[in-house]
């Protein structure tokens, strides 16, 4: 026997000392089968109200080259409330099935008994929250932790004035904590530290979003998978957005491409508006940027129509649960069309000069060892007389999506 205390991302509202109880399966021969215990549990402490507050007034006072207080009233916040749960299931783990997995995640829930009370607890607060549509957070291992102390016991038997009465009841003797694999400290920021040679990059990414562009939003959608699988462990959203991100991007380029080659608005809409962006991907890319641009077989397009694309129709439209395994296939395939794509576009960067400035400009060109003298050439005697290109384009992009939504 094993049991589990784990504090939830955030509190809810059952009552203290709550249980619930699950089987799983048939009976071993011995009469004990898998199963999970919850008992909920809640209890108070100091607020990260109160934390958020206390360094705010801690940096308003330094801001003004003022001593710190150090010093808020209790009674003036919201008391902290936190849920933690006692969950107990049977410690069967199989260190030999373990190993064939990439991550603890991965590892099956009848072999590993940590993932069994996830699962469970999973499955109760997403069973709790639909029938009183609760607004909680369904919790998952990369949002749990990063320490959970544990207890190990056996059964023993009941006895009831000195006599065996058939029953069985846990008796605790040992524990620890063990350390999940993920690196969410929710007090801690994630990523290095901005640096100053940084500003300019953060500069041309806020330019970027100030216009709508779309190369942008694929960028964002991207971050936000990663994100999805490594902090919050909401693997069917990284597929879809993982997907998001490679459709806002193949879409975006095709756009930047027609707009480069003076395509007139109206006529590019009806590309767009012809079926499924598969469609587009076998017949409208391979003429413009050359390369590979099948849907079946291998290559980067190839990986991405099958790990990613296709999984997030199953996402969507079937219900299905995709692994962390899957989840960081799709990402990697949608990362991996986009280094596709720039290197077909550096290829084809004197036929696409614009573009290829706009989206990978002088750094990424130099990153692939293509700053060649046309490019130089370009970009200091061409590029500073026209008129702005970003601005040409979002005109032309507005004026095509104006065509596509009306139906023209």
């Amino acid at each position: 026997m094993i049991r589990f205390v784990i504090t939830l991302p955030e509190p809810i509202a059952v009552p203290d000392g709550y249980t619930w109880h699950k089987t799983y399966g048939d009976p071993e021969p011995n009469g004990i089968g898998q199963f999970v215990h919850l008992v909920f549990m809640q209890s108070s402490g100091v607020s990260r109200q109160k934390g958020q507050l206390s360094a705010a007034i801690d940096c308003l006072h330094r801001i003004k080259g003022e001593e710190s207080e150090g010093y808020i009233r209790d009674d003036d916040l919201i008391e902290a409330m936190y849920t933690t749960v006692i969950a107990s299931t049977i410690e069967d783990r199989d260190q030999a099935v373990a190993g064939d997995y990439s991550s603890p995640q991965e590892i099956p829930i009848q072999y590993d008994p940590f993932n069994r009370c996830v699962d469970e607890l999973s499955k109760f607060i997403r069973s709790y929250r639909a029938s009183l549509e609760v607004l909680c957070v369904a919790p998952t291992y990369e949002q749990l932790g990063p320490v959970i102390p544990y207890e190990i016991g056996d059964l023993v038997p009941v006895c009831v004035d000195g006599i065996e009465s058939g029953l069985m009841e846990p008796a605790w003797d040992s524990g620890g904590a063990f350390t999940l694999a993920h690196f969410n400290f929710l007090d801690l920021p994630a990523g290095v530290e901005l640096g100053s040679s940084d500003e300019g990059r953060v500069e041309y990414f806020r330019e970027m979003l100030e216009r709508g562009n779309p190369l942008f939003l694929w960028k964002e959608r991207f971050v936000e998978a990663r994100n999805s699988i490594f902090r919050e462990g909401r693997y069917g959203a990284a597929v879809t957005l993982s997907n998001t991100a490679a459709e806002v991007l193949l879409d975006g380029l095709l756009s930047l491409l027609y707009w480069e080659s003076k395509e007139d608005p109206g006529a590019s809409a009806s590309v767009f508006a012809k079926g499924p962006l598969a469609r587009r991907v076998k017949s409208n890319f391979a003429e413009l940027l050359g390369g590979r641009w099948v849907l079946d077989g291998d290559g980067p397009v190839a990986d991405w129509f099958n790990k990613c694309y296709t999984l997030r129709h199953r996402v969507v439209h079937g219900g299905y649960s995709p692994t962390r395994s899957e989840a960081e296939e799709a990402l990697d395939a949608a990362f991996s069309l986009s280094l596709y794509c720039w290197d077909r576009l550096t290829e084809k960067r004197k036929i696409f000069p614009r573009t290829t400035l706009m989206v990978l400009a002088e750094e990424g060109l130099r990153k692939r060892g293509k700053w060649c003298n046309f490019m130089r050439d370009f970009s200091r005697d061409v590029a500073p007389i026209e008129p702005s290109w970003k601005e040409s384009f979002v005109q032309w992009r507005d004026k095509m999506y104006s065509s596509l939504l009306s139906g023209a």
